[in-house]
């Protein structure tokens, strides 16, 4: 059964003390308990220090699993703003679309958690805490510390470093930001620190903090501060930075050497990928480091959920689509790839052959007959029957698409692949909880019978729906609890070894110690698993992707060389590795900000699938929306809406931001310091550029 340990002492932690400004110079006396006698006990520190593990799912850090749902969580904000996901409304990407304002307040400049672990801190010889206590409880807060910290300078660069309790007196509430160099020496020291001191966790509660996971923390760090570090050309030692990570990563790798393949119920390719998120337990599956646990009724969230039902807003652009390898291990812009998709042809071409993690993050096209076998269906508790589509038959309501034998195999094809919907209840406890089924169902429309549920206007029902034809559903399951709230209790990961793995592979190329061994044991272990082809270092020459970043994207042309790099073609592979593993998981804004490519990914002009006019096989009769050329936007960045009489094309979603004049501007690669922050300390400055930018003094 899973424990709550955390979750139930952190509410106890909450009324130790009171509540207080968050601001980094509210300076009063957090404590109403009295300090003194506060922090006396091992159960003290520990109940104090649970307020802490909110950092993990803060929407804030967009690799949280936080805010209830993927498309108002943290990790939507990274993959919105990082162009690799898009949103079925009118909605603006901000930095690709200006839609950056001054920021006059912020809740990211802020400093809350680190003036928690220092009032702790400050207090460690106040009770009877042995020595090896004491080094416990300094390793927990050293890491909560450098977490934010962790943060903290991924928006703004240099921030203040406040590592003691302030008061009025104290002059490092009115400091000056600690140059970005200082601070990720001291994030590294903190974190090497409660690595080699933290003790024993068996103490603090089920699934709480330990090594491992700081371990992983820290990879993750060096590999992103390496990296910024030297495509951003600052004076740091990168080299250093990910030879560490190399030697974390690796002590990880042999305490985790096998991943999560499946657990039985589900038997296609990638099941174990896609069950590290759907999961109702991870306490037992390979290679999950850390993750927040869920638990009926202390407990639940509401990711799947909302991927059934209409509040769901998360698609993706075509470009993200084309990211996904062929299962042979080849681009599908390689001659030899054997890509079936493209202009003319439908979406089963699209994903056919193609890397399972594609239509295990983006819902596959099937097509279901649905009907009622109750006079009054309430939709919540009496559901709509289905069967298989037969060839002779015309699609339903749409008048005109008569099913031939093809297209009747390709209706059912990932219904099949997936495993049929036969309950399509809530509440039944039938083994395929937990996993992908085709038809979908809601707690509403109870039949989502139409994949992709394509707007404007092929869609069948107010459920799934989307307007590129590429429907997130990577948190996808089926009902746990069917109702319109939180009540899911899958588990969610933290910290995995298949970033570890990831952040092995890209240090090593980066430091020249990339070679066939090690993209064995690091990327051909996530491919093995998906049943994808392996990477093979000697077939990747300048032509194995067409497509590669070449540092000469029309999209990209008036930006300098920091930003108009060739990406090498073996890194190239490295890094769509990692944006396809990690689909979905906030760390794409964070990647294309380190590497210094965000125009390349945000200034694209986003597009849906190719479809026709008349006869759409994905719905209920003609599609009415507009088209756009898919080829001319990759040929110059942008390309002009054509009108639905065009009768086929891309499904046009949005202009693209160069049309206008708009586009990524270099200064959003670090966040506005909020000026009221400035006001009230003129020792700290403003971010390059955003002074000029607003006008400001």
């Amino acid at each position: 059964m899973k424990m709550k340990n955390i979750i139930m002492s952190g509410i106890a932690a909450m009324t130790l003390f009171t509540a207080c400004n968050d601001s980094f110079l509210e300076k009063n006396p957090i404590g109403t308990l009295g300090e003194t006698n506060a922090f006396q006990t091992y159960d003290n520190f520990k109940s104090y220090m649970y307020n802490c593990y909110g950092l993990f799912t803060d929407a804030r850090i967009y690799t949280n699993f936080s805010g209830g749902s993927y498309y108002s969580g943290g990790q939507w904000s990274s993959d919105y703003y990082a162009g690799i996901m898009t949103t079925r409304d009118n909605s603006f990407n901000p930095y690709a679309y200006d839609g950056i304002s001054v920021t006059t307040s912020s809740d990211n400049w802020n400093f809350y958690y680190p003036r928690v672990v220092n009032i702790m801190l400050s207090h460690l010889n106040d009770g009877n805490l042995t020595e090896d206590e004491k080094r416990h409880w300094r390793s927990v807060g050293y890491f909560f510390h450098a977490w934010w910290y962790m943060e903290l300078i991924a928006k703004y660069g240099d921030v203040p470093w406040i590592n003691t309790v302030l008061n009025d007196e104290s002059e490092e509430a009115y400091g000056a930001r600690m140059p970005r160099a200082q601070v990720a020496d001291s994030i590294i020291a903190r974190m090497e620190y409660a690595i080699n001191n933290i003790g024993d966790v068996s103490k603090d509660g089920d699934n709480a903090l330990t090594a491992n996971a700081i371990k992983a923390a820290l990879s993750r760090f060096l590999l992103r501060e390496g990296t910024w570090a030297k495509y951003h050309g600052l004076d740091e030692p990168w080299e250093q930075y990910l030879q560490k990570c190399l030697t974390v990563s690796q002590e990880l790798m042999n305490e985790y050497p096998t991943l999560h393949r499946g657990n039985g119920y589900n038997n296609y390719p990638g099941a174990g990928y896609d069950e590290v998120m759907t999961s109702e337990d991870l306490s037992t599956v390979a290679g999950v480091i850390m993750y927040k646990q869920y638990l009926d009724p202390l407990l639940r969230h509401r990711f799947s959920d909302l991927v059934h039902v209409e509040a769901h807003r998360a698609d993706a652009p075509q470009q993200t689509v084309d990211m996904f390898l062929m299962t042979n291990g080849k681009p599908i812009g390689n001659p030899d790839s054997g890509f079936k998709g493209g202009e003319g042809k439908d979406l089963w071409d699209y994903f056919e052959n193609r890397d399972p993690r594609l239509h295990i993050n983006f819902c596959p096209p099937a097509q279901a007959n649905t009907y009622v076998t109750h006079a009054n269906p309430d939709n919540v508790t009496t559901f709509k029957k289905w069967q298989f589509w037969k060839a002779g038959e015309t699609l339903q309501n749409s008048g005109a698409f008569v099913i031939t034998p093809e297209y009747e195999e390709k209706f059912r094809r990932y219904i099949d692949y997936f495993g049929p919907n036969i309950f399509c209840e809530n509440g039944t406890g039938d083994e395929s909880i937990g996993s992908k089924r085709l038809p979908g169902h809601n707690w509403g429309g109870s039949m989502t019978k139409s994949s992709p549920n394509i707007t404007q206007y092929c869609q069948t029902d107010n459920y799934m729906r989307c307007w590129t034809g590429y429907y997130f559903w990577k948190h996808f399951t089926m009902w746990e609890v069917g109702s319109n709230g939180a009540y899911q209790t899958s588990d969610k990961p933290i910290f995995t070894i298949e970033e570890v793995l990831l952040n092995y592979a890209e240090a090593a190329f980066e430091l020249g110690q990339f070679d066939q061994g090690v993209a064995d044991m690091t990327i051909n272990k996530l491919r093995d698993r998906v049943g994808v082809a392996p990477m093979v270092g000697s077939e990747i020459d300048e032509n194995f992707d067409p497509n590669r970043d070449k540092g000469t994207a029309p999209w990209t042309r008036n930006y300098d060389a920091k930003t108009n790099y060739e990406v090498p073609p073996v890194l190239w592979e490295i890094r769509r590795e990692r944006m396809v593993e990690l689909m979905g998981q906030g760390f794409s804004f964070y990647d294309v900000k380190r590497w210094h490519k965000a125009p390349y990914y945000t200034n694209i002009q986003p597009c849906g699938a190719w479809i026709t006019a008349q006869n759409v096989p994905y719905g209920t009769g003609e599609y009415t929306g507009q088209f756009v050329d898919y080829n001319e936007i990759r040929n110059k960045g942008y390309a002009n809406p054509e009108n639905n009489d065009a009768g086929s094309g891309w499904i046009y979603t949005k202009h693209g931001p160069l049309s206008v004049g708009s586009g990524w501007n270099d200064v959003f690669y670090l966040e506005m310091v909020p000026q009221d922050q400035i006001n009230l300390n003129p020792a700290l400055t403003q971010n390059p550029g955003y002074n000029e930018m607003f006008g400001l003094n």
